[in-house]
């Protein structure tokens, strides 16, 4: 009775596929020579055909081992996350609306009434209506409900944005991804819409933006166009990694393979950061903001702010903004230079930045957000994250539309074409005046 083959590894098999693609290589190019001073090369045809065969018979029992492997590595799989309501089921009491400008002693309790509603991000805290009014110079009210025994019920940041290249109009937040109540009730979320659009009334805004994770006031207008992505965390980095399909770690580690390095600080890291930030947004013609908005941004959030930037050559090629607050740690901003993205310097920075978040001990991790059908909804899928429908209500007149502020108007279209063409140093003057003034 003879001995059985043994089955090849993942090594040797991988070994023979690229032996095999590179001899393909040279056949076929043998082929394109002889047919060009008519030699016969039926023979060399004959050759590649029974080459094209092995290889692909290969790279099938390589695929299958690789899966075969990971069903029995995956011990731990991200599940749905709960996508907690801004409003709650509180009972009702007596209760009065306040400005936080005219009450600063309530900072502290308005502080800690976002930092325990489960709805709360970062961007609610009272620190983010002052940075945007001592970046931005735009007029900030922080409104809350105050109930009759002196504890707050709930909270709603408005910001102005007047310009006259776009207009007077209001948001909770601009800037940022998440915004809009927060409130112990109905009654009391109400009442906070109430008293803000009474303040756009006050000022001759166009409408109020209040950006929400969940439709619970259905009965405004809204726009669902936009999405963001999270993804639950393990407590260890390695079941995250065994987690990923083969084909995302095998783009992890090509991308590690091409960066000369990995740095993961603060404003040290700032002028890197920027540097490749500013360059992305003209290439994709979007107004950048001016590296002060980072500046004072990192001062504000302090330990609650990181900056990661990828290498190449030991030249910056890749850049994110990462914020942590509770839970969640949150990637509003990052970019690659387009001439590195086939390095995949996008995937072994992004698997850094998951694995900052593991060892800091955050349970989710929040992509950001994009377009439904968008090529970045597709590359924070692949992650294993999962779709957050993002609700933008409207407080607007009687008769008053949606706005079209977005760069997907195509009256825009023109002008984003001509960004694109301009000089970085140019952009980085004019981009913060007119980003400012975007929602």
């Amino acid at each position: 009775m003879g001995m059985q083959e043994a089955t090849p590894t993942q090594t040797e098999l991988r070994e023979r596929v690229e032996a095999l693609k590179a001899a393909k290589g040279r056949l076929s190019r043998r082929v394109g020579d002889a047919r060009k001073i008519d030699e016969d090369c039926a023979p060399l045809i004959s050759e590649l055909q029974v080459i094209s065969a092995e290889l692909k018979n290969l790279q099938k029992a390589l695929k299958k081992q690789l899966n075969e492997t990971a069903a029995i590595t995956q011990t731990w799989q991200p599940e749905q996350p709960f996508i907690p309501g801004a409003v709650l089921n509180q009972p009702e009491s007596p209760f009065q609306i306040a400005v936080l400008s005219e009450h600063p002693n309530a900072r502290g309790i308005v502080q800690e009434y976002v930092h325990r509603h489960p709805a709360a991000s970062l961007w609610h805290t009272p620190e983010i209506p002052d940075f945007i009014t001592e970046t931005c110079r735009h007029r900030c009210q922080y409104f809350y409900a105050l109930d009759h025994e002196g504890q707050i019920r709930g909270a709603l940041p408005v910001v102005q944005q007047k310009s006259w290249l776009f207009g007077n109009f209001m948001v909770s937040l601009p800037y940022f991804n998440y915004g809009g109540v927060l409130a112990d009730n109905r009654a009391f979320a109400q009442a906070l819409i109430d008293r803000a659009d009474q303040w756009r009334k006050e000022c001759g805004a166009a409408h109020i933006e209040l950006r929400h994770t969940s439709d619970e006031f259905s009965e405004l207008p809204k726009r669902t166009e936009k999405i963001t992505w999270w993804l639950p965390l393990p407590k260890d980095a390695t079941d995250l990694w065994n987690s990923f399909q083969p084909k995302v770690r095998a783009q992890v580690r090509r991308g590690e393979r091409e960066v000369s390095g990995i740095a993961v600080g603060g404003v040290e890291l700032l002028d890197d950061f920027y540097r490749v930030f500013a360059r992305n947004m003209r290439d994709l013609g979007t107004p950048v903001y001016g590296k002060g908005f980072f500046a004072n941004l990192l001062k504000k959030l302090g330990n609650n702010a990181t900056l990661v930037v990828a290498r190449i050559q030991g030249k910056p090629a890749g850049c994110a903004f990462l914020t942590g607050s509770g839970k969640r740690m949150e990637i509003p901003w990052a970019s690659t230079l387009r001439e590195h993205n086939h390095t995949g310097i996008n995937m072994a920075m992004y698997w850094k930045t998951l694995q900052v978040a593991v060892e800091q001990g955050f349970e989710l991790f929040d992509f950001g957000r994009c377009s439904r059908d968008a090529g970045t909804a597709r590359f924070k899928q692949q992650w294993g994250a999962f779709p957050v429908p993002l609700y933008w209500h409207y407080c607007l007149p009687e008769g008053g539309e949606l706005p079209g502020l977005n760069p997907d108007n195509p009256k825009f279209r023109l002008l984003i074409a001509v960004w694109k063409r301009l000089p970085v140093w140019l952009t980085r003057i004019m981009g913060p005046m007119i980003v400012r003034n975007l929602p």
